[in-house]
C-alpha cells in the first residue's frame, strides 16, 4: 500500500512508520502499480485546484445561462465536490489504521518467500543427487608427477606441442641489428648517389636503415628500400606535414590523419611507377603545401577582417591553390586622402612557370626604395602570417610618408632637428628648442588606415584632431599649428618653472579698465601668474617670436597690481604695470604709476647652460624646460611682498618698526618693532612696568606655505619664578602664531590687530601678576605650602594647589570676550581625575572677573577644595522607583552652586541644605528651605527638614566653637535683622587683630591698582570684598533684591544667623527666584515682579534657619558614604550611603508614612512628642521615630493589644526588619505601602510573615534550609509580568498575594541560583500555593512547575486547620525540599 503523508516533511505509509518518498510523478504519466503514491499534501493541494478552477469556469459561465441551468450547475459542483473530499477524509482516515494490516501484509509475504525458497533448494539437491552424482568418479592418482615435484622440484612432463606452438623463437641479437642496419644504410646512400635527386631535397640524414628529407615549413618524408637490388623501389615509411597556422590554428593539426594516409598513398604508388621517383615524390608534395599555404593565409585574412582590421582590408580574389589579393588603405572605405594610389594592393600566388619556388608576393603600387630592410621583410612570407606581411607592407608605405612630411619641415625650417624613427613609423618634431622627448610632436602612421595620428603631452585631444585633419587634407597645413603649438608650449613651460610656486596661472585676466591700462597693449601671447598669498599682485610673461628661428622664443616680465572692490564680486581694477629691469639680481620696482612701459632686455632660455643643439632631443628629466628667470622673479616677489605688505599696516596704524630687515645671511627677512602701543583698561604704571621688560618684538615668517606668522617676544624681570625648567634664564621668550585665511592677503591689517589683541592679553595678566607678585611676600603661610606657580608664560598663568599640588588652575585673558577665562584640570598623581572645583568654575571665573586678585582666589580654592571634595562623593545618578509614580526618576542630590563659597544640596527635589565655606577650615550649614530675610517664609519648591539642627549639631566640635548656643536657645525665632544690626554682626565676628602683626597697612588698596584687598588672616581675604548697602538690608521684598550683581548673577545677602567664625554678606546669601532656577549651573535670573509671595509657615521650630558651625573633617563625615551605625553588619543593607542622606531619606520616609496612614486603613494616633508618628491597627499599635542616638533611621515599635497572642521575639523581628529592610536606604515609598498592608493582615498571617522575615534576618540559624529568602516589598525586574517593577508587591483582600526571592546557597556567591515566588494565600480555604502568572517568553519554566508541585504537594499532605495560617510552614517546605536540576538556571 503506498504511504500518505500526513506532515509536510514526514511519509507515513500504510503501517504507520515514517517512510521517505520520492516527488510526484509528472503529469499525464503512468503511475505503475509498485508507486510509492503521492504525497497527502501533493494530493490535498490537486483537490483544491481542482476545486478552485471549476469554481472559476462556473463563475465565468455561469452568467450565461438560465437560472435552472445554473441551479443544476451548481448542486452538480457541490455534490462532485464533497464526493471528492469524502473520499479524501475516508482516505485519511484509513491511513492512520491501515498501517497494522500493512505490516501483516508484509510479514506473510516474507514468510512465503522463505517458504518457496527452502523448497526450491530442496529439489535442487534432490535432482543433483539422482542425476550427477549416479556416475561420479575420482581419477587415478598421478604418482610420477607427484614424485617429480617432490623429487626434483621440477614438472618435466609436459605436452611438447606447447612449446612448438606458443613459445617464439628467439630473438636477433643486438650485434646483428647494428651489423644489419649499417648494411642497410650503405645501401641507402648507394641509391641516393646513383639517383637524380631534387636540388629542394638536400636536407637529408640517414640513420638506422631508413632516409629522411625535410623541407622546412612544407614537409618531412621518411623512405627506405627493402633490399639492395637497384630496382626495389622505394618504400615511404612515414610522412608528416610541416606547414602550421600559428595565430589561428590553435595547435591543432592543419591535415587530417586520413588525408595524410591517402597523400601518403599516393605518393607511394608515384614511387612505385615513376622514373623519377624522388623528383616527382617532391613535386607532389611541394604542390600540397603551397596550396595549403595559401589556403592557411586566406584563413587569417578572414579571421583578420573579422576581428581586428574589419574593413580596413580586403580579399580583392582568391583562387584556391593559385593567388591571394588583398587591399589596404583603400580611400573609398576610409573617406579620405591617404597617397597618391587609391587602393594599395598585396598579392600572393604561387608561380605558375617554377613549381618548385615557394610564394610569390607583389605589390601594387611597387614599394619605394627607402630601407632595404623593410624591403625585404615586405618581400618575404616563409613566417606564414598575413598580418605581419601586411604591417611589413604598410610599415614601408608609412616610412614613405613620413619622409614626404619630413621634407616639407625641412623647406620651412632649413635647421630642422626632426627625425624619423623606423621601429614604429614615427616623426619626432621639436616645437621649441632646446626640446626634451616628452615635449616634441609625435606624428604616427596609423597602419591600418594610413591616417597621420600625433602626439602631444598636454594638449587636448581636440586640439588634436584638429591638426590631424589638417594635416591628412594637406600636409602643408602642419607649419602654421607648428607656430601655435610653439607659444603654448612657452605657457606650460612657465607653469611648470613655477608649479612648486603658490601661484595660479591663466591666459586671460577680466580687467575693469583693460582697454585703456597699458595691460591691454600687450602680445597676445601671455601669461598671468596670480601670487596666491598675494592676491593683488600679477606676474606677466609676454612672449615673442625670434627671427630667423622659428623654433625659439623670446620672454619680458612684467609686474602688476591690480585692486578689488570690497563685497563686490565685479572685476579687478589694474593699477601699475612696470616691466623688470635687466639685472634680476638687483631687482628694484618702480613705484611711480604714470612711467610708461620699457623697452626690456630680451631674455632667451636658449642662452641658458641647456641651449645646446642637439640632434636629437633630450630625454626626459633634464631640465631643458625650466625658466628659471621666471621662478626667481616669482619666489622674489612671494618672499619680500608680505613683508611689505605688513610693513605697510604697521605704517598706517602708526605703530614704529624698523623696515624689512635681512636675517641669517640673506636667507630670511624680519620686521622688528620699536613701540606698542598702549593697551586700554591697563593702568599706566602696569603698561610702563610691561614696557621695560619687553628687550625686542621681531615678525617673521615661517611654515612651508608662507601663510603663518610669528611674533617674537623676548621679556626680562620676570615678577614670578615659576617651577617650569623652561622658565629658568634671565629672559622669557614668547611666540605668537597667527595664521592667515586663504581669502586673506598674507600680512594683512588682521594680522596686526590679532597681534594687539594678544598684547592686550599679555598686559591684562600682567597687571594681575604684577600684583600678585608684590603681595608674594606678606602671603599667608598656609596658602605658600597649598600652592605653587607652575608655569608664567605671559599668556598664561598655571597655578598647582593642594597637599599634592595635584590640581591646577589656568587663568588668562580672552580678547574675544573681553574678560579672564579660568580652566580647571589636574596633574601629577591626580592627572587623570576630575577638578572637583569644576562644580564652582562659573563662580569663581565670575568672582575673577569682578576682582581679578590671586591671592583671593587662592584662599577661595583653599576655603572650598576640602568642603567640595566631600560633597562631589554624593550620589548624584537619578534613581527609579523611589516614590509611587515608579516610572519617574528622581536625582538624589542636585549640586547648586549659588556662589563660590556657597553651595546649594537639594535632596530629591524637596529638600534643600546650603553650605558655606568659611576659613580656618569650617562651613556653616543651614537648612535651605528658610528664606534669608524671613524666616517664616520658606522658599518656593522646598520643604523644612524637621530635625536637621539636631542632627547636625551631632557632628560639631565642641572645641571649634565655643560660642556655640543650645538647641533651646536657637529654636526662638530670631527678629529681624536690619542694616544696623548686620553691621554689628559683621563687625564682632570679624577675628581679632594680633598686635604683633604690624605689617597691615601695606595691604591697603592703592591708587591705581586692580582692587586687590589685603589679607592679615585667611578670614579676611574675600568675605570684604562686596558690603551690602543698608536699604538692601532693610528691605523685605525678594523682587527687588536683584539690583547689585554677583558672581552668580544675583545679589548673596547676609543670613541673619551668622554666628560662625567669619560671616560674610557673599558666603550667606541665597538665590531668589522661581523653583527651576535652583538647578541652574550659572546662578538663578531675574524674579520677574508677578511671582507670588513666599508661603507663610505656622510656629514651629526655627532651629534649621540658624547656620551650624561644622569643621572640614566633620563635613566629611557627614557626606561619606559608610555603614549605618548601630546596625549588625549582617542586617544592614548593601547600599551605602551618607549619614545626611540617612538623615534625609528617613525624613522622607516619616513624611510619606504619614500620608499612607491617611490613605490605607490604619487609625492615627495624636502624639505630643515632635517628629513621632503613632498609629493602630486591629491588633498592634505602633510608634515610629527617629533613632534619637544617631538620627539617621527611623525605628518602630510594635505594642500588641493582646498580648497572649504575640511574643517578644516575633515583636522584635518585625522592629528590626522595619528598620533594616523598609525604612532604610534606599528610601522607596512603595516599600512602606507594602509593609503598612502587611501590619493590617488579620494576626495569625502576619505572625507566618514575620516568621519569614526572621528567615530572611538571621539566615544563619536555619542551617537545614537550602535556600535563603527574602521578602519582596516591592515587585523586582526579574517577577512575572504582572505589575511594572517597583510597585508594592503585597495585595491583601479575599486572598493575599506577596513575592518571596528564594536565593541557593552555595559556596561560590557568584554561581548562586535565584528565583522569585509569587504566593497567593486563600483566606477562606487556608491554602498557600503559587499564583498562576503568565511568564515571559523567554524564561525557563522549569523551577515555577517545580515550586508549584512542591506547594500543591503540601497542600495535599497538610490539610489546613481552622484558624491556622500556612503561609510559613509552606515556605519552610519549600525552602527544605526544591533542587533544581544540576546546571538548571530559572
Amino acid at each position: 500500500m503506498a504511504p500518505v503523508q500526513l506532515e509536510s516533511n514526514q511519509l507515513v505509509p500504510a503501517g504507520g512508520g515514517p517512510a521517505t518518498a520520492p516527488a510526484p510523478p509528472a503529469p499525464g504519466a503512468v503511475t505503475a502499480a509498485a508507486s510509492p503514491g503521492y504525497r497527502l499534501s501533493t494530493l490535498i493541494d490537486f483537490l483544491l485546484h481542482r476545486t478552485y478552477a471549476e469554481l472559476t469556469v462556473l463563475a465565468d459561465l455561469l452568467p450565461r445561462k438560465t437560472d435552472m441551468e445554473r441551479k443544476i450547475e451548481i448542486v452538480q459542483f457541490a455534490s462532485r465536490t464533497r464526493q471528492l473530499f469524502v473520499r479524501l477524509l475516508a482516505l485519511v482516515k484509513w491511513a492512520n489504521n491501515a498501517g497494522k494490516v500493512e505490516k501483516c501484509a508484509m510479514i506473510s509475504s516474507f514468510l512465503d518467500q522463505q517458504a518457496i525458497l527452502f523448497v526450491d533448494t530442496a529439489d535442487r539437491l534432490a535432482s543433483l543427487a539422482r542425476d550427477a552424482l549416479v556416475h561420479a568418479r575420482l581419477p587415478s592418482f598421478a604418482i610420477p608427477y607427484a614424485i617429480d615435484v617432490l623429487t626434483t622440484g621440477s614438472y618435466p612432463r609436459l605436452p611438447t606441442c606447447i612449446r612448438d606452438k606458443i613459445i617464439p623463437p628467439d630473438p636477433i641479437t643486438k650485434i646483428e641489428k647494428q651489423t644489419t642496419l649499417h648494411q642497410l644504410n650503405q645501401i641507402l646512400r648507394h641509391r641516393l648517389v646513383t639517383t637524380d635527386l631534387p636540388p629542394q631535397l638536400a636536407n637529408l640524414t640517414v640513420a638506422n636503415g631508413r632516409v629522411k628529407f625535410r623541407v622546412e615549413g612544407e614537409f618531412e618524408a621518411t623512405l627506405t628500400v627493402m633490399g639492395d637490388d637497384p630496382d626495389i623501389p622505394w618504400r615511404l615509411l612515414k610522412l608528416e606535414i610541416l606547414v602550421e597556422d600559428k595565430e589561428t590554428g590553435d595547435g591543432r593539426a592543419l591535415v587530417h590523419s586520413m588525408q595524410i594516409n591517402f597523400i601518403h598513398q599516393l605518393v607511394q604508388s608515384r614511387l612505385f611507377a615513376d622514373e623519377k621517383p624522388l623528383q616527382d615524390m617532391y613535386n607532389c608534395l611541394h604542390s600540397f603545401c603551397l596550396a595549403l599555404q595559401l589556403e592557411v593565409l586566406h584563413s587569417q585574412t578572414l579571421m583578420l577582417i573579422r576581428e581586428r582590421w574589419g574593413d580596413l582590408v580586403q580579399v580583392e580574389r582568391y583562387h584556391a591553390g593559385k593567388c591571394l589579393s588583398l587591399s589596404v588603405w583603400n580611400q573609398q572605405v576610409l573617406g579620405r586622402k591617404t597617397g597618391t594610389a587609391s587602393v594599395h594592393k598585396v598579392t600572393i600566388k604561387i608561380d605558375e612557370t617554377d613549381v618548385s619556388k615557394p610564394l610569390q608576393i607583389s605589390h601594387e603600387p611597387p614599394l619605394p626604395a627607402c630601407d632595404s630592410k623593410l624591403m625585404e621583410r615586405a618581400m618575404k612570407i616563409d613566417h606564414l602570417s598575413i598580418e605581419k606581411l601586411l604591417i611589413d607592407s604598410v610599415h614601408a608605405r608609412s616610412h614613405q610618408k613620413l619622409q614626404e612630411l619630413k621634407a616639407i619641415l625641412k623647406s620651412y625650417n632649413v635647421n630642422d632637428n626632426s627625425f624619423i624613427e623606423t621601429a614604429l613609423p614615427t616623426l619626432v618634431i621639436p616645437i621649441l628648442e632646446p626640446c626634451g622627448r616628452s615635449e616634441c610632436l609625435h606624428v604616427f602612421v596609423d597602419l591600418h588606415s594610413g591616417m597621420f595620428q600625433l602626439m602631444l603631452y598636454g594638449v587636448d585631444q581636440l586640439t588634436l584632431d584638429d591638426i590631424e585633419k589638417s594635416v591628412n587634407d594637406d600636409m602643408k597645413r602642419i607649419i602654421p599649428w607648428l607656430q601655435q603649438l610653439k607659444f603654448w608650449l612657452g605657457q606650460q613651460r612657465c607653469k611648470q618653472s613655477i608649479k612648486h610656486l603658490p601661484t595660479v596661472s591663466s591666459e586671460t585676466l577680466q580687467l575693469a579698465n583693460y582697454a585703456s591700462h597699458p595691460v591691454g597693449s600687450l602680445s597676445k601671447h601671455k601669461l598671468f601668474i596670480k601670487l596666491t598669498r598675494l592676491p593683488q599682485y600679477y606676474i606677466v610673461v609676454e612672449m615673442f617670436d625670434v627671427p630667423g628661428n622659428p623654433t625659439e622664443l623670446e620672454y619680458k616680465y612684467h609686474f602688476l597690481s591690480v585692486s578689488y572692490a570690497e563685497g563686490d564680486d565685479s572685476p579687478a581694477t589694474a593699477l601699475l604695470l612696470q616691466q623688470f629691469k635687466p639685472n634680476i639680481e638687483e631687482l628694484v620696482l618702480d613705484t611711480k604709476s604714470g612711467k610708461q612701459m620699457k623697452s626690456g632686455v630680451k631674455r632667451k632660455l636658449s642662452g641658458d647652460p641647456c641651449s645646446i643643439e642637439p640632434k636629437k632631443p633630450k630625454r626626459s628629466g633634464e631640465m631643458c624646460a625650466f625658466n628659471k628667470v621666471l621662478a626667481h622673479i616669482v619666489a622674489m616677489c612671494d618672499t619680500n611682498m608680505p613683508f611689505i605688505g605688513l610693513r605697510i599696516e604697521l605704517s598706517n596704524m602708526d605703530i614704529p618698526h624698523q623696515g624689512v630687515q635681512v636675517e641669517g645671511d640673506g636667507f630670511s627677512h624680519a620686521i622688528r618693532l620699536l613701540k606698542i602701543p598702549p593697551c586700554k583698561g591697563v593702568n599706566e604704571e602696569t603698561q610702563k612696568a610691561l614696557d621695560r621688560s619687553l628687550l625686542d618684538c621681531t615678525f617673521r615668517l615661517q611654515g612651508r606655505n608662507n601663510r603663518t606668522w610669528v611674533a617674537e617676544l623676548v621679556f626680562a624681570n620676570c615678577p614670578l619664578n615659576s617651577t617650569s625648567s623652561r622658565e629658568q634664564g634671565p629672559t622669557r621668550h614668547v611666540y605668537l602664531t597667527y595664521e592667515n585665511q586663504l581669502s586673506e592677503p598674507v600680512g594683512g591689517r588682521k594680522v596686526v590687530e590679532m597681534f594687539l589683541n594678544d598684547w592686550n592679553s599679555i598686559a591684562r595678566l600682567y597687571e594681575c601678576v604684577l600684583e600678585f607678585a608684590r603681595s608674594l611676600p606678606d602671603i599667608p603661610n598656609h596658602l605658600n605650602i597649598f600652592s605653587e606657580v607652575r608655569i608664567y608664560n605671559y599668556r598664561k598663568l598655571i597655578l598647582c594647589y593642594g597637599t599634592t599640588k595635584g590640581s591646577s588652575i589656568s587663568i588668562q585673558w580672552n580678547s574675544i570676550l573681553q574678560k579672564f577665562h579660568i580652566s580647571l584640570g589636574t596633574v601629577g598623581p591626580n592627572s587623570g581625575c576630575s577638578n572637583c572645583h569644576n562644580t564652582i568654575l562659573h563662580q569663581l571665573q565670575e568672582m575673577f572677573n569682578k576682582t581679578p586678585n590671586v591671592v583671593q582666589l587662592l584662599q577661595v580654592l583653599f576655603d572650598t577644595q576640602a568642603p567640595l571634595n566631600a560633597i562631589n562623593k554624593l550620589p548624584t545618578v537619578p534613581m527609579l522607583g523611589l516614590t509611587q509614580r515608579t516610572n519617574t526618576a528622581y536625582q538624589c542630590f542636585s549640586i547648586l552652586p549659588q556662589s563660590p563659597t556657597h553651595i546649594r544640596l537639594a535632596f530629591r527635589n524637596m529638600y534643600c541644605i546650603d553650605i558655606y565655606c568659611r576659613s580656618r577650615g569650617v562651613v556653616a550649614i543651614r537648612d535651605g528651605a528658610y528664606s534669608l530675610f524671613d524666616n517664616s517664609k520658606i522658599v518656593e519648591g522646598f520643604y523644612p527638614a524637621p530635625g536637621l539642627k539636631t542632627f547636625l549639631n551631632m557632628f560639631v566640635d565642641s572645641n571649634q566653637d565655643a560660642r556655640r548656643r543650645s538647641v533651646n536657645e536657637d529654636d526662638n525665632p530670631p527678629s529681624p535683622i536690619g542694616g544696623d544690626m548686620m553691621d554689628s554682626l559683621i563687625s564682632q565676628l570679624q577675628p581679632q587683630q594680633p598686635p604683633q602683626q604690624p605689617q597691615q597697612q601695606p595691604f591697603a588698596k592703592q591708587a591705581g591698582a586692580s582692587g586687590a584687598y589685603p589679607l592679615t588672616s585667611p578670614p579676611t581675604s574675600y568675605h570684604n570684598t562686596v558690603t551690602p548697602s543698608p536699604s538692601m538690608m532693610h528691605t523685605q521684598s525678594p523682587g527687588n533684591l536683584h539690583a547689585a550683581s554677583s558672581p552668580s548673577g544675583a545679589l548673596r545677602a547676609p543670613s541673619p544667623a551668622s554666628f560662625g567664625p567669619t560671616p560674610s554678606p557673599s558666603s550667606l546669601g541665597i538665590t531668589m527666584g522661581q523653583t527651576a532656577n535652583f538647578a541652574s549651573p550659572h546662578g538663578s535670573q531675574a524674579m520677574p515682579t508677578s511671582m507670588p509671595p513666599p508661603r507663610k509657615l505656622p510656629q514651629r521650630s526655627w532651629a534649621a534657619s540658624i547656620p551650624t558651625i561644622l569643621t572640614h573633617s566633620a563635613l566629611n563625615i557627614l557626606l561619606l558614604p559608610s555603614p549605618t551605625p548601630g546596625l549588625v553588619p549582617g542586617l544592614a543593607g548593601s547600599y551605602l550611603c551618607s549619614p545626611l542622606e540617612r538623615f534625609l531619606g528617613s525624613v522622607i520616609m516619616r513624611r510619606h508614612l504619614q500620608r499612607i496612614i491617611q490613605q490605607e486603613t490604619l487609625q492615627l494616633i495624636n502624639s505630643n512628642e515632635p517628629g513621632v508618628i503613632m498609629f493602630k491597627t486591629e491588633a498592634l499599635k505602633c510608634r515610629v521615630a527617629l533613632n534619637p542616638k544617631t538620627n539617621q533611621t527611623l525605628q518602630l515599635k510594635v505594642t500588641p493589644e493582646n498580648t497572649g497572642q504575640w511574643k517578644s521575639e516575633e515583636l522584635q523581628v518585625l522592629e528590626k526588619f522595619f528598620e533594616t529592610r523598609v525604612a532604610g536606604p534606599p528610601f522607596k515609598a512603595n516599600t512602606l505601602i507594602a509593609f503598612t498592608k502587611l501590619l493590617g493582615a488579620p494576626t495569625h498571617i502576619l505572625r507566618d510573615c514575620v516568621h519569614i522575615m526572621k528567615l530572611e534576618l538571621f539566615p544563619d540559624q536555619a542551617s537545614q534550609l537550602k535556600w535563603n529568602v527574602q521578602f519582596c516589598l516591592t515587585i523586582p525586574p526579574s517577577a512575572p509580568p504582572i505589575a511594572p517593577p517597583g510597585t508594592p508587591a503585597v495585595v491583601l483582600k479575599s486572598k493575599m498575594l506577596f513575592f518571596l526571592q528564594l536565593t541557593q546557597k552555595t559556596t561560590v556567591p557568584q554561581e548562586a541560583v535565584s528565583i522569585i515566588v509569587p504566593i497567593i494565600y486563600d483566606m477562606a480555604s487556608g491554602t498557600t500555593q503559587q499564583a498562576d502568572i503568565p511568564r515571559q517568553q523567554n524564561s525557563s519554566v522549569a523551577a515555577p512547575m517545580m515550586v508549584s508541585n512542591i506547594l500543591k504537594r503540601f497542600a495535599e499532605l497538610n490539610s489546613p486547620r481552622p484558624g491556622e495560617c500556612t503561609i510559613f510552614a509552606a515556605v519552610r517546605d519549600l525552602m527544605v525540599n526544591l533542587t533544581l536540576p544540576p546546571g538548571g538556571r530559572p
